[in-house]
């Protein structure tokens, strides 16, 4: 899988990650990639199946975890277990969209 590596590989998987025309079970492997900005770009997706936004809440980087948040479908379970993260950031992030889903 070296070829995922490369700058190309990863704007082209970027490139695929946001295309409206990639649905569904399609998301999946680009939930699970090994460059976070194709990670980021699911967690964004308003389409996201639900089962890749609790996965993708486990990520350890913090741009994959602020889209995720921001990413209006997200699970409320997921957004209360990143109100504990060990990231300040994202940990505020997560108890202001908690706050703002109560008004």
């Amino acid at each position: 899988m070296t070829g995922l590596s490369s700058p190309r590989s990863t704007s082209d998987d970027v490139a695929r990650a946001v295309d409206p025309g990639v649905t569904g079970g399609e998301l999946l492997p680009y939930a699970v990639h090994q460059s976070a900005i194709v990670r980021a770009a699911v967690a964004a997706r308003m389409d996201c199946p639900v089962g890749a936004l609790i996965s993708l809440g486990h990520d350890h980087d913090v741009a994959v975890l602020e889209a995720l948040l921001r990413n209006a479908r997200t699970p409320s379970s997921v957004v209360r277990a990143l109100a504990d993260h060990r990231n300040q950031s994202i940990a505020d992030l997560a108890v202001q969209r908690l706050r703002n889903s109560f008004r």
